[in-house]
């Protein structure tokens, strides 16, 4: 009831006072920043403090501006298509049905490593907030959370998309409470230095914390009505998260240099008070659990209705992949997060660069922004996303 009313007001506000083109113009920038502001931006500060903040703030300029280009391909080849379709269907009608299935494959094997990053982190946020009270290690935390989630996905429990965007916007206030909190206690000497040896340790978890392609379809759907804005909503709701991660990452690293932890929110209790870590600790308990349950619903939902999988076999196959992989073995968060976003954000980039291509030359529909990128710019992109790939897997064995 809570959040009907609060929905309610917001809209009416929104509706009075912004005209439709407007209000659908920051619904899109809105969608996008609630799609890429997640639990990666908990990762950020750690492999920035283990490479340093200088190769850190490089590698994320670089793959910021790549992602942010690739979201505006997506884009692009959806309104050459000119209806709405997901990454799957776009290359069932540009590449042919099998690599639908390949689309299809990497998206599912992409969930499930950031359903295993949302198991190990959400136990970590919950036994912050009740270890206190009931004691306990962190792995009974971790399976708690688990049940509770795999319960709530096989009843079908189902979260409106206001209540994605709300999660996101407490968990964004949470981060600016932080960093308000932090920048008194940054020092200056914590950016000094740097190790090689760790350059390329950011780079997947960046990936992981930016990539918003999933977003883009549901934007231009809001924006049917305001396409010539697309372009501008799609740059800004890439370039917003890129901002807040940097500035919560830079806060953070600043406080606690090297002692930073995997979960950014552990190592603040000593340096800004309990307080502080309590508070990141329950914002991002809930902002997990909102992503574990969009996530787990959509898998199942994928198995069910698009493969004709049994039901209940469906939320075994959405729930307990991820958490038999995570009680194998697959409990780092940055390594989980790390391999999931170089190796899956990756192929996911290089697909789209690709049915980029081939729409620009077979589609007959003139989209409403053609970015018209050179090759040598394509290649490049390519040989980024690749590079990634091959040094995750090859780093992984």
């Amino acid at each position: 009831m809570f959040l009907g009313i609060i929905k309610y007001y917001f809209y009416g506000i929104i509706s009075k006072y912004m005209k439709a083109g407007t209000k659908n113009y920051y619904r899109g920038i809105a969608i996008m920043v609630g799609t890429i502001v997640g639990v990666g931006i908990f990762g950020v500060p750690y492999v920035v403090a283990q490479s340093g903040v200088w190769i850190g703030l490089g590698l994320f300029l670089v793959l910021g501006a790549v992602l942010t280009i690739n979201h505006l391909m997506f884009g692009e080849i959806i309104l050459r298509t000119g209806v709405k379709h997901h990454l799957a269907n776009l290359a069932e009608i540009y590449l042919g049905p099998k690599w639908e299935y390949f689309a299809v494959a990497i998206t599912t094997l992409g969930f499930y490593g950031a359903l295993i990053a949302y198991i190990i982190l959400g136990g970590e946020f919950l036994e912050i907030v009740l270890s206190p009270f009931f004691g306990a290690n962190l792995l009974v935390y971790q399976i708690l959370f688990f049940a509770f989630m795999a319960f709530f996905v096989l009843v079908g429990l189902r979260l409106v998309a206001f209540s994605e965007l709300l999660m996101s916007a407490l968990l964004i206030l949470a981060m600016a409470v932080i960093v308000f909190a932090g920048v008194p206690k940054v020092s200056f000497a914590n950016f000094l230095g740097a190790d090689f040896k760790n350059a390329f340790l950011p780079y997947g978890v960046i990936l992981f914390s930016l990539t918003g392609a999933a977003a883009v379809p549901e934007v231009i759907e809001i924006m049917s009505r305001t396409k010539k804005k697309i372009k501008g909503a799609i740059v800004w709701g890439s370039v917003i998260p890129i901002v807040l991660t940097l500035v919560f990452a830079f806060v953070v690293v600043g406080v606690n240099g090297i002692l930073t932890t995997p979960d950014a929110v552990e190592g603040l209790g000593s340096a800004l008070g309990q307080w502080v870590m309590f508070l990141g600790a329950v914002f991002g308990l809930f902002a997990v659990a909102t992503s574990f349950l969009i996530l787990a619903l959509y898998l199942k939902e994928q198995f069910w209705f698009d493969l004709k999988i049994n039901k209940h076999l469906s939320w075994f196959l959405a729930c307990f992949i991820p958490f038999i992989l995570f009680l194998t073995g697959s409990r780092d968060f940055i390594k989980v997060i790390g391999f999931t976003g170089a190796v899956f954000a990756g192929l996911e980039g290089i697909l789209i660069i690709w049915i980029y291509r081939i729409a620009a030359q077979k589609s007959k529909r003139k989209p409403e922004y053609n970015l018209r990128l050179p090759f040598a710019i394509l290649f490049l992109m390519v040989l980024i996303f690749l590079g990634g790939v091959v040094y995750e897997i090859w780093t992984l064995f």
